[in-house]
């Protein structure tokens, strides 16, 4: 990554996915409403880290990650515990919205490999498209894993990646020809 500061952010960032996803899981393995409601909340602490480590690639787009993971989580806590599968299903929507953004400031990014942000992006598209068309499960289910796929790579990133030396930019790149 380009600083210390931004290299530790990742790694807060890595550690936040992994609390994320241990609650989750848990709390769905548990059926706890209390462990998955803290995993959600967690879900938004890790969201506002990645404003954090994002926003220098384009201050206005990472804002917007902001908002789509407020309402998500918001909509996603309400219908978990009025126990409604529309709701939570309406949640996704602006989970996959935020991916959307978050796969376009990484692959904007200098510090992060352009490919798992394309990843990201096309996963934002295809939750998109599981909740919206009727799909066959088995369509349903592939996407659902190509989008579960997409933030692990990214977690596995922030965690262990960004040793090596930032990707050129533009100017970068016109200044050595």
């Amino acid at each position: 990554m380009g600083s210390s500061g931004s290299h530790r952010d990742a790694r807060i960032a890595g550690r936040l996915y992994v609390v994320y996803v241990v609650l989750a899981i848990v709390g769905g393995a548990l059926k706890s409403l209390e462990l998955s409601l803290v995993g959600t909340a967690a879900y938004f602490v890790l969201c506002v880290q990645l404003y954090r480590l994002l926003a220098p690639v384009d201050r206005r787009v990472a804002f917007v990650l902001l908002p789509l993971a407020a309402l998500g989580c918001v909509i996603q806590g309400v219908g978990m515990v009025g126990s409604d599968r529309d709701l939570q299903r309406l949640a996704l929507v602006f989970f996959a919205l935020f991916l959307v953004a978050l796969g376009y400031l990484v692959a904007r990014s200098h510090s992060i490999p352009r490919a798992i942000g394309f990843w990201l992006l096309l996963a934002g598209i295809s939750w998109c498209a599981v909740v919206m068309v009727p799909l066959p499960f088995a369509v349903a289910v592939a996407l659902q894993g190509f989008g579960g796929l997409s933030e692990l790579a990214f977690a596995l990133w922030l965690l262990f990646g960004g040793d090596a030396k930032s990707r050129p930019t533009r100017g970068d790149v016109a200044a050595n020809r």
